[in-house]
């Protein structure tokens, strides 16, 4: 049963060489995945969430791609408060189907629901994405950056405080992906 194994494994890693030059268009990973909402009032701290997600990217070709990421993440300092959602983003820029380095830029959207104690409040918006990143032949490197617009956050602090309030919102992941 062990050289059963063994000769199974050298030989997909036989055909994973012979392969080595194919255009591979699909990411399937996992993400760390952090968002941060800071607001322009110094009476009103900042929102840290940090957490996990799954990312899938499909490149159409090696310029222009598709991602989408599920997330869950709490806030750093409230565990109590989650955000879930997702966001969606097309790029643009090179690398996305052969080995080396890439880099990107792109725009998309994002949606997601924070709960606490049976409470809950949605968020969406668009947002502008860039990352850079490395594909090796079976795995992935991305890091990407996105800014939100804010205008969701503002008004639930308006709305719930009776603040009028600016808000800047930063989004961030670090995606290790199998590449197929």
């Amino acid at each position: 049963m062990k050289y059963q194994i063994l000769s199974l494994l050298f030989i997909l890693g036989l055909s994973t060489t012979a392969k080595a030059d194919v255009e591979k268009n699909i990411n399937i990973g996992f993400a760390s995945y952090a968002l941060t909402i800071a607001y322009g009032d110094a009476f009103i701290g900042d929102d840290d969430y940090s957490g996990a997600g799954i990312s899938v990217l499909y490149a159409m070709s090696n310029t222009f791609a598709l991602r989408g990421t599920y997330y869950s993440m709490e806030h750093d300092d409230l565990p109590e408060l989650e955000n879930t959602g997702y966001d969606f983003v097309a790029y643009w820029g090179s690398g996305f189907t052969k080995e080396g380095f890439k880099a990107y830029a792109g725009g998309g959207f994002f949606t997601e629901d924070q709960e606490i104690f049976g409470f809950s409040d949605s968020f969406s918006g668009l947002q502008l994405n860039g990352g850079i990143g490395y594909n090796w032949s079976v795995i992935s490197l991305d890091l990407t950056l996105g800014i939100r617009d804010p205008s969701d956050y503002e008004d639930f602090i308006q709305q719930n405080l009776g603040i009028s309030v600016s808000a800047v919102a930063v989004s961030t992941s670090l995606i290790l992906s199998a590449r197929f």
